[in-house]
C-alpha cells in the first residue's frame, strides 16, 4: 500500500487535527477517452482523531468533463485508521490526450470539536485516446453540363464526407471565386448549412451557378470553405477547390512587344535626355488601352509625364513613345537601373485580365565623385557586454563601437541616446545619452556606459535602441534632401536570473550492517527567482533501484525530496554522492554535488552464557524474556530517529522562512 500525505509537518501546529492521506494503487487507473466510468479515491485517516463533514472535490488538469458530471463528493465521517472508498461518476473528455494526468483532490473537513481544516492531495490517471477529430471535406463534385454554356443555369453539386471517427456538427459551407469573367452564382446564396454529418457518412449540397457574360473558354477554380465543430464545441476549418469548365468565348490572341529602345549610354547631371521605344501590337485583336510607363531610379527627375496611354492599338500597328528625363544635381557617378513597362488590355476583356511586358534601360550618370561628396553615415560596428548574458539586479559595462562609414566626410556634435525594452536597463551614475565631439572619415569611436538591470527582469533577450543624431563636417544637420542626419541601431542583450539551489541535511546512517537496508534522503529547495529546467538528481556510488530521480521543471520557491533505499552486501567504508543537474532559461547547465560516506560491518551475534539451552516447549509457552542488549539497542535507535526528525523539522522551517523573505 502506498500512502501520500500533502505536508511533512501536517499536524505540527494543531494536535487535534485529523491527518488524511490518499491510499494510492500500485498501478494508475486507466480510462478510455469519451467513456462514462467511475473514478475511485481511497482516503485514509492515519491519525488517532476522527474527521467529519468531509467534502472532496476534483480540481486542476483532470481529463473529466465538469460540465456534465458532479466532481464533488461528501463523506459524513472518517474514524481513525479507517479508509473511505469515494467513487466519482465521471465522463472522460473525448478529446483528452493520451497521457498521464496529474491533478488535485481538495479536501475540506473538521474534527469533532471546533476545528476546520483543508488539505490537497495529488491524484493520477492515464487516458488512452484512439478517437479522431471529425474530418469533413469535398469527396466529389460535379455539374450537369460538361462545360457551362452562356445564359444556361446549372448546379454545382458538392458531396461532403466526414472521414473522421466523431460526428461533425453545425457544418457551414461557403463558396467563393465568382466574377462576370468566369462563373457567377445564379439567384443563390454563397453559404449553406448542414446540421450534422455522422462519421463515415456523406451529404449532398447544391449551388446554382451560371457562366459570366464576359467569360472566356477555360476552367475556373471555385473555393469551397467548410467550417464545423465536434461534440466539445471545438471548431475546425478546411478549404477545397472545385473546378468548373466554361464554354464561353474563345480566348483572344493578344500580344504586345516593346522594340527599338533608344537611350544615351552616358548622361551628365542637370542635362535633359530622351528615352524612347516602339510598342507594337503583334496579336490578332485591337488593344483597347496600352499603358506605357517609365520606371526610373530616384537619381532622376521626369521632365515629361512618365506614363503614356496608347488607345485602340490595332493588330500589327506601332506607336513611338518618348520620355524626357534629367539626372539630379547630387547624383553620384554610377550606373542606374530603369525599366519601360507596357500593360495592355484587349477589347472585350476587363482590366483584371491585363497583361504586362517590360524592357530594361541602364543609364550611366557622370555625377559627383564619390570620394568628394559621400553622405556621412554612422553605424554600430560592434558591441559587447562582458559575456553571453547579464544577471537581473546587477550592473554591467556596455561597450559600443560607432563607425563613420563615409571615406570622405567627417561627422561632429554626435548625440547617442540609449533606450531599452520595458526600461529594463538603467544607466549607473550617468544619463541615458552621451556626446561625441567628432568621428573622422572611416574612423571608429568606442564608448563604455555602465548599465544596471532591473531586479525583477524576466529571463529573455531584451533590445536596446541606440539613436544617433549628428552633423556633417560642414555643420549641417540635414542632407541635400532635407533629411536629418539620424540613425538608429538595435542591440540584443540576454538577461538571466541567478539560480540558487539549497539542500537540507542528508539522512544516512554512519554505520550499518550487511544485508540491512537503509535509506539515503535529502530535501532540496529552489531559493532563486527563476525556474530550473530539466532537473535530474542522480545517486552515484551505491547501487539502488531509485538511483535517478527526474524532477523536470523546478519552480521558484518550490521544495522536493530525493530518497533511495540501499541494501549493502559487503563490509567496508564506502563513498558516494548525490549529483543535482539542471538548466536555466538560457540553457546554461549547473551541477551541484553532495558527497557522503557510510560504513558497513558484519551483523553482531550475541550469546548469553547464563541462559539455559533453548527449549522449544518454553518458546511455545510464550514466557521467554527479551535480552537486555536488545532493549538498549531499541532505545538507542528510537533516540536517533527522534533526533533526525527534529533536525529535519528545524531545517525545513528555517528554509521556508528564507523563501518567504525572498518572495517579499
Amino acid at each position: 500500500m502506498i500512502m501520500t500525505i500533502s505536508s511533512f509537518n501536517y499536524a505540527a501546529t494543531d494536535p487535534s487535527q485529523p491527518i488524511l492521506g490518499v491510499v494510492a494503487d500500485e498501478t494508475v487507473q486507466v480510462f478510455k477517452a469519451g467513456e462514462k466510468t467511475t473514478f475511485t479515491v481511497n482516503l485514509k485517516n492515519i491519525s488517532s482523531i476522527g474527521a467529519r463533514d468531509l467534502v472532496l472535490k476534483l480540481k486542476g488538469n483532470h481529463p473529466f468533463r465538469s460540465d456534465i458530471a458532479n466532481l464533488t463528493k461528501k463523506v459524513t465521517y472518517l474514524n481513525p485508521n479507517d479508509i473511505a472508498k469515494v467513487t466519482f461518476d465521471v465522463t472522460v473528455s473525448p478529446t483528452a490526450a493520451s497521457k498521464i494526468y496529474e491533478f488535485d483532490l481538495d479536501i475540506a473537513y473538521s474534527n469533532y470539536v471546533e476545528g476546520n481544516y483543508t488539505a490537497t492531495e495529488k491524484l493520477y490517471v492515464r487516458v488512452e485516446n484512439g478517437n479522431l477529430q471529425p474530418v469533413v471535406g469535398v469527396n466529389t463534385y460535379s455539374t450537369t453540363q460538361d462545360e457551362l454554356k452562356s445564359n444556361t443555369p446549372d448546379s454545382l453539386v458538392l458531396k461532403l464526407m466526414n472521414s473522421g471517427s466523431s460526428i461533425a456538427r453545425d457544418v457551414k459551407v461557403t463558396i467563393s471565386g465568382f466574377s462576370n469573367e468566369g462563373v457567377e452564382l445564379y439567384k443563390e446564396s454563397d453559404t449553406k448549412f448542414i446540421k450534422s454529418i455522422d462519421t463515415k457518412s456523406t451529404e449532398l449540397i447544391y449551388f446554382n451557378i451560371i457562366a459570366g457574360k464576359n467569360a472566356v473558354q477555360k476552367t475556373y477554380p471555385i473555393t469551397v470553405s467548410i467550417t464545423y465543430s465536434d461534440d466539445m464545441g471545438n471548431e475546425f476549418k478546411k478549404e477545397s477547390i472545385a473546378y468548373v469548365a466554361v464554354e464561353g468565348k474563345a480566348a483572344v490572341n493578344a500580344n504586345l512587344e516593346i522594340n527599338t529602345v533608344k537611350f544615351p549610354s552616358s548622361v551628365k547631371i542637370n542635362e535633359n535626355f530622351v528615352v524612347s521605344c516602339v510598342v507594337e501590337n503583334k496579336g490578332d485583336v485591337t488593344l483597347k488601352n496600352v499603358d506605357v510607363t517609365y520606371e526610373y531610379a530616384s537619381a532622376f527627375i521626369a521632365k515629361t509625364p512618365a506614363k503614356v496611354v496608347v488607345k485602340d492599338l490595332a493588330p500589327k500597328a506601332k506607336q513611338v513613345v518618348k520620355f524626357t528625363m534629367m539626372a539630379k544635381t547630387d547624383t553620384v557617378t554610377e550606373s542606374y537601373h530603369n525599366y519601360i513597362k507596357a500593360t495592355f488590355v484587349p477589347k472585350g476583356v476587363t482590366a483584371e485580365n491585363a497583361q504586362t511586358v517590360q524592357e530594361y534601360v541602364g543609364i550611366y550618370v557622370q555625377g559627383k565623385d564619390t570620394s568628394e561628396g559621400s553622405k556621412p553615415k554612422l553605424i554600430i560596428e560592434n558591441y559587447e557586454y562582458g559575456g553571453e548574458y547579464v544577471y537581473a539586479g546587477q550592473s554591467y559595462p556596455l561597450t559600443i563601437s560607432i563607425k563613420n562609414t563615409s571615406q570622405a566626410e567627417s561627422t561632429k556634435n554626435i548625440k547617442v541616446t540609449l533606450t531599452s525594452e520595458e526600461n529594463v536597463f538603467a544607466p549607473v551614475a550617468s544619463s541615458s545619452s552621451f556626446f561625441i565631439s567628432s568621428i573622422g572619415p572611416g574612423e571608429v569611436y568606442t564608448e563604455t556606459i555602465q548599465l544596471k538591470t532591473k531586479i525583477d527582469a524576466n529571463v529573455k533577450i531584451y533590445t536596446v535602441t541606440a539613436k544617433m543624431q549628428y552633423e556633417d563636417g560642414k555643420g549641417n544637420s540635414y542632407d541635400a534632401n532635407k533629411i536629418p542626419y539620424e540613425e538608429s541601431e538595435t542591440l540584443s542583450i540576454a538577461v538571466a536570473q541567478p539560480v540558487r539551489l539549497e539542500t537540507g541535511d542528508m539522512i544516512i546512517p554512519m554505520e550499518t550492517n550487511v544485508g540491512q537496508p537503509f535509506v539515503i534522503e535529502q530535501e532540496f529547495y529552489n531559493m532563486g527567482k527563476s525556474i530550473m529546467y530539466n532537473m535530474m538528481v542522480k545517486l552515484e556510488g551505491p547501487e539502488s533501484a531509485e538511483s535517478n530521480y527526474f524532477v523536470g521543471n523546478f519552480d521558484a520557491g518550490r521544495s522536493d525530496r530525493y530518497s533511495a533505499t540501499i541494501t549493502p552486501f559487503e563490509t567496508g567504508t564506502f563513498n558516494g554522492k548525490l549529483v543535482y543537474k539542471f538548466e536555466d532559461a538560457l540553457g546554461t547547465v549547473t551541477t551541484l554535488e553532495k558527497e557522503f560516506t557510510y560504513t558497513v560491518v558484519e551483523a553482531p551475534v550475541f550469546e548469553d552464557p547464563n541462559m539455559p539451552p533453548t527449549d522449544s516447549s518454553a518458546e511455545e509457552g510464550g514466557n521467554a524474556k527479551l535480552p537486555l542488549w536488545k532493549i538498549i539497542a531499541g532505545i538507542a535507535a528510537a533516540l536517533v530517529v527522534v533526533g533526525v526528525v527534529a533536525r529535519m523539522i528545524i531545517k525545513r522551517r528555517r528554509l521556508k522562512s528564507e523563501m518567504e523573505d525572498l518572495d517579499e
